[in-house]
């Protein structure tokens, strides 16, 4: 949604405008600190590092199923349909550094589709995980569906 009070913002009395409800910060915050926690046990390794990095996947994959449904359910400013927009509002939008900048309560256009981008890469990381196996410490809890046969050289 469009600020269209950018007048008080260029003479120096901003307000402030809370733009996500709750729900939506506490998904924000967690998530990061679950990509983190992801990334240091998937490149140290080791068996307790391994059970944690399992354990972040889970609770990767619980936050991005509970972000979508709370994107078509939740309050109107963390529903997808105030900051997921058409390319005419993308390319209408401009760059920071092209057209003079608009402001935008949350995320511009752009930035609606990078938090899709990054949605569907972060489910489909975690679901990947699932079925993965790196045949010396570690198993996903569906790997027994994937098989294990692998093509002739």
């Amino acid at each position: 949604m469009q600020i269209n009070d950018c007048k008080a913002a260029r003479t120096g009395r901003a307000r402030w405008v809370r733009v996500w409800d709750l729900p939506t910060r506490l998904f924000h915050w967690s998530l990061v600190l679950l990509v983190v926690l992801s990334i240091y046990t998937g490149n140290v390794g080791g068996l307790r590092e391994m059970d944690l990095h399992k354990l972040s996947g889970y609770a990767i994959l619980a936050l991005v199923l509970f972000r979508l449904v709370w994107g078509v359910t939740g309050s109107p400013r963390s529903r997808f349909a105030d900051f997921v927009r058409g390319p005419r509002a993308v390319l209408a939008a401009g760059s920071l550094l092209g057209k003079a900048h608009q402001g935008f309560a949350g995320h511009n256009p752009m930035g609606g589709w990078s938090v899709v981008a990054m949605l569907v890469s972060l489910l489909l990381q975690a679901v990947t995980g699932l079925f993965a196996r790196d045949d010396i410490l570690t198993a996903g809890p569906l790997v027994r569906y994937v098989s294990r046969r692998r093509a002739a050289r």
